[in-house]
């Protein structure tokens, strides 16, 4: 496990200093360069991607200005990332034969990587669900809709009537800020999509949200926090806006400040 870390540590490295050389790259090429499969390539850029390091257009990427300054490369290390450890301590409460609702955010997404060998059916709204893993056991069905760029999601009224045919048991959402009052965003197209998921799951509702997120409040409202059953965060959330969300109902669980695999807190 180790090694197979250290290759796609390595592999990423490698990829990293392309984009800052060229700025540009494209599959096809990185594919031949480091010798792998495009289909790797493009889960390596999915990962950068999902880091909100690149924006990927079809065939290659892109280098975000300012993403990283020269001679400073993002955290690529194998250790999980806070979003990752939300993502794995949420998929511990599916499960099997579950319909599961996952919405657009980066943190939700992330569950498709946990739930890949559990036999559950997950629809999304999420469009990069297209580049997940094809030997999945996971059956994932994309919402349809229209492309809201900025954050490759699915909207509109196709995706509003995928969704509004199916009950899920329970749904995992990805938001720009919760508080006392609710979930919001910065993503006026995704609101009616993400309160409808709320409002067709009959099980746990739960939001993923690192702890700078927590007590945010973003340009559009989404839903009451009525319609809130969990929160899954980090210990970085400021303690007095945890006890407001408490207050309210919500159970909340923490995920541990290490990064070492298998330390998980789910104390409230």
């Amino acid at each position: 496990m180790k090694s197979s870390q250290g290759v796609v540590f390595k592999r990423r490295q490698n990829i990293l200093k392309a984009l800052q050389e060229k700025r540009v790259i494209l599959v096809e090429d990185l594919a031949k360069e480091l010798n792998v499969s495009e289909i790797t390539i493009r889960r390596d850029l999915q990962s950068f991607d999902d880091q909100h390091l690149i924006e990927r257009f079809y065939g290659g990427a892109r280098l975000i200005e300012g993403a990283f300054q020269k001679e400073e490369f993002p955290a690529v290390r194998p250790q999980r990332s806070k979003k990752q450890e939300i993502a794995k301590l949420a998929s511990t409460l599916v499960h099997d034969q579950d319909m599961i609702f996952i919405n657009s955010g980066s943190t939700a997404f992330l569950l498709l990587n946990y739930l890949a060998d559990r036999n559950v059916t997950i629809i999304t709204n999420n469009g990069r669900a297209i580049f997940r893993n094809p030997t999945s056991k996971a059956e994932v069905v994309l919402s349809g809709g229209e492309i809201y760029e900025k954050k490759k999601s699915l909207v509109g009224d196709f995706a509003l009537h995928t969704f509004s045919r199916v009950t899920a048991n329970i749904c995992f959402l990805g938001v720009g800020g919760i508080n006392e009052k609710g979930i919001s965003t910065f993503a006026l197209p995704e609101t009616a999509v993400n309160k409808l998921i709320l409002e067709r799951t009959n099980g746990p509702r739960i939001v993923v949200a690192e702890g700078s997120k927590v007590g945010r409040e973003h340009n559009f409202f989404t839903a009451d926090i009525s319609l809130i059953t969990h929160l899954i965060t980090d210990h970085s959330a400021d303690k007095e806006q945890i006890k407001k969300i408490e207050a309210k109902g919500v159970k909340v669980l923490f995920v541990s400040d290490s990064n070492d695999a298998g330390e998980i807190n789910t104390e409230s």
